[in-house]
């Protein structure tokens, strides 16, 4: 094992009943030489994983130890990254899986190419391909963060050199326990950094098979939101050029908004204080960049347009979310405005986009 590697990959993990070999296995199955894994253990002894670290003892891993108190992964994910010594580092989770060919197909991108960031391709375990971000097609190296809509990969699982993490001032937000990454990779999208996607590689397998990940539990819609609306706030986005901030914002009010919403109203789930979180956002997202809903078709539309009002009618943004299932196809596909009809961030190009993947 070269004392220098090229490559650190951090695997937090907290729970000795997590497929943590699994993990392991394929970071190092495709025996790429400079490749490192560095296990964290948050709040458990190194000592319970003693028959994994078994199948691993000639392997290039080092185990962590991590205490903090705090149930989220931010904290083993920072020390891991503040303890690695590779040119590039990446992130992964105890559940998560690389796919054959994965590993050296990103290490061969990284030594040809010297991207300041490789993203990763992102499958389901149940196969399901994640189209995002939604480059252009034939777009792999040099991407626009607008163009290339690079706002939409929240989960910051890509390749990324180590230096630049503190030339840009990455990290986590602490003490979250999901949304920790929503501003770490927002910074990084727009910071002019030079970033590259090859989505026909092997990909990034996110898993399935777990009882619980801290990462997806349910929890109130304020709670949910709470990273976001720190994002919000931050004088790099606010000070941002127009594009920049109409960009994010969309993003914001397509997945981290009506997504959600919708999600919670098909499930009976919406309640009051969580339409009041989530027509705090809109509001503040729509502040930030007043053209951000020109792109949203009809339905969308009248579901933001009730969040937007000030003071909202709780009746009519239920009844909105209600309706938008049901909508015609008309509705779930043109904006208000026909002039935006052919916009990047508009239903019909992003539609024929994912026909086209990858």
């Amino acid at each position: 094992m070269p004392s220098a590697p090229a490559v650190d990959v951090v695997i937090a993990v907290h729970d000795p009943s997590r497929p943590l070999a699994r993990a392991v296995r394929s970071v190092l199955h495709d025996r790429v030489e400079g490749v490192r894994v560095l296990v964290v253990c948050h709040g458990i002894p190194v000592a319970a994983f003693d028959d994994v670290r078994r199948e691993f003892d000639e392997a290039p891993v080092v185990w962590l130890e991590f205490t903090d108190g705090v149930r989220s992964p931010t904290g083993p994910f920072m020390h891991g990254l503040r303890t690695a010594t590779a040119e590039y580092v990446t992130i992964m989770g105890s559940d998560d899986f690389m796919e054959p060919g994965a590993v050296a197909a990103a290490v061969d991108h990284l030594r040809a190419d010297r991207p300041d960031a490789l993203v990763l391709p992102l499958m389901h375990q149940s196969g399901e391909i994640l189209r995002n971000p939604l480059a252009r097609k034939g777009h792999v190296r040099h991407l626009d963060p607008i163009r290339d809509r690079l706002a939409y990969r929240t989960a910051p699982l890509a390749y990324l050199r180590r230096s630049m993490l503190g030339a840009l001032d990455l990290v986590l937000t602490p003490e979250m326990p999901a949304g920790n990454d929503i501003e770490f990779s927002a910074k990084l999208w727009y910071s002019g950094a030079r970033i590259d996607f090859h989505p026909a590689d092997p990909s990034y397998v996110i898993g399935a098979d777990a009882d619980t990940r801290v990462t997806t539990a349910p929890r109130p819609a304020r709670l949910e939101l709470t990273a976001l609306r720190l994002l919000l706030t931050r004088d790099w986005l606010v000070d941002a050029p127009a594009a920049v901030r109409t960009s994010l914002m969309i993003k914001v009010l397509r997945i981290h908004v009506l997504g959600p919403v919708l999600r919670r109203a098909s499930g009976g789930a919406l309640a009051a204080d969580d339409i009041d979180a989530y027509a705090e956002v809109v509001r503040t997202a729509v502040g930030l960049a007043p053209r951000a809903r020109r792109p949203f078709a009809r339905a969308d539309r009248d579901l933001l347009d009730a969040l937007v009002s000030d003071p909202h009618d709780r009746t009519a943004v239920a009844g909105a979310a209600a309706a938008h299932p049901t909508a015609g196809r008309f509705a779930r596909l043109i904006p208000r405005n026909p002039f935006a009809v052919a916009d990047r961030e508009g239903a019909i190009r992003r539609f024929l986009r994912y026909r086209s993947w990858p």
